[in-house]
């Protein structure tokens, strides 16, 4: 299940839920003050690996 960020705008606070993806679009609400909150732009992780771009080189090998 994902993990989903939200920030509160009432008592400015980020906050995380584990949701389904069928509650993709759903509201959610702060655990401490119950306001609705915006859902923020998350970085993603995999268990496959990363690869990391070295500033001013392709990113895949040119051959």
């Amino acid at each position: 299940m994902p993990t989903y960020e939200y920030w509160c705008p009432k008592c400015k606070k980020e906050f995380e839920l584990k949701r389904p993806f069928s509650d993709f679009n759903k509201p959610a609400y702060c655990p401490i003050c119950n306001a609705e909150g915006e859902k923020l732009i998350s970085n993603f992780a995999s268990k496959t690996g990363f690869n990391l771009q070295v500033p001013g080189k392709p990113f895949r090998k040119q051959e």
